[in-house]
């Protein structure tokens, strides 16, 4: 199930978006920081072949040049996946929002935005590996770096237990400071507003991650107002969940909580 669905991206150059529709539940997948939508190819190969329909996505400033990550809003990257989700809801008796890392911010606050069926939350930051103080001092040091024009290698970011599928991680090798100011600000607007999620919602976190606050997946169980919620962590993997080594996992979860969704 892990062949490609889209050929892999070059370098500065944009990845081309998927979608199948393959049945009434759907689901739109986004991808994280500085990656393309490549790194969800072999979660939609897998939910194509159960029959459910995928959109994915590369966000804006994402997949192009440096200067146009450096330069993308938050509220751009909202409004374009919330005119995603508009269109793949055209085709859809039901769709539920997958998203990783920032995606998944993005995710909750497009469910402050619509009545989602449903949300998928992979590995999203409430915080960065520090925690919240370690995080004060991060966005103190982005935004002056920011304002430099400084960028930093990803590092850890594009870490792997299990390499097989390495070669989906295409996205940028170095971040812009004021990218990184803006991820800290989407985390920062979006720890407030977790209460007004009240769609069905599964929360999975990487136990070794080594990006995000090992507390973030339980800060978001306990603050969304969600009826349906529910936390499981990914034994095997780090950060990139969706081509780590609990990947198989992880797709047979989202596939059976988007058709609880879609049946509920």
């Amino acid at each position: 199930m892990d062949r490609p669905t889209t050929a892999p991206a070059k370098k500065n150059h944009l990845t081309p978006a998927f979608s199948f529709i393959k049945g009434p539940a759907g689901c739109l997948l986004i991808h994280g920081f500085g990656d393309t939508v490549d790194l969800m190819g072999p979660m939609a190969d897998y939910l194509r072949s159960e029959d459910i329909s995928v959109r994915g996505m590369t966000l804006p400033g994402h997949g192009t040049s440096l200067d146009d990550f450096s330069s993308t809003t938050n509220q751009r990257l909202l409004a374009a996946v919330e005119a995603e989700y508009v269109e793949l809801r055209k085709s859809c008796e039901s769709v539920v929002v997958v998203g990783f890392s920032m995606g998944g911010l993005l995710a909750l606050q497009l469910a402050t935005l619509r009545e989602l069926d449903g949300i998928v939350v992979i590995c999203a930051p409430m915080f960065l590996r520090g925690g919240p103080s370690g995080q004060k001092a991060l966005k103190m040091a982005s935004k002056a770096g920011g304002a430099l024009g400084l960028s930093v290698p990803k590092m850890g970011m594009s870490s792997l237990s299990d390499k097989t599928l390495a070669g989906r991680s295409t996205g940028y090798e170095k971040y812009p400071m004021r990218s990184i100011a803006c991820l800290i600000d989407l985390m920062e607007i979006t720890r407030p507003v977790l209460r007004r999620v009240t769609a069905p919602i599964l929360i999975l976190q990487s136990k070794k991650d080594d990006v995000i606050w090992k507390k973030s997946g339980e800060y978001l169980l306990d603050s969304v107002a969600s009826e349906t919620k529910e936390l499981m962590y990914l034994e095997k993997g780090r950060h990139k969940a969706p081509i780590d080594a609990d990947r198989h996992v992880l797709f047979e979860q989202v596939r059976r909580f988007s058709m609880d969704c879609a049946s509920g």
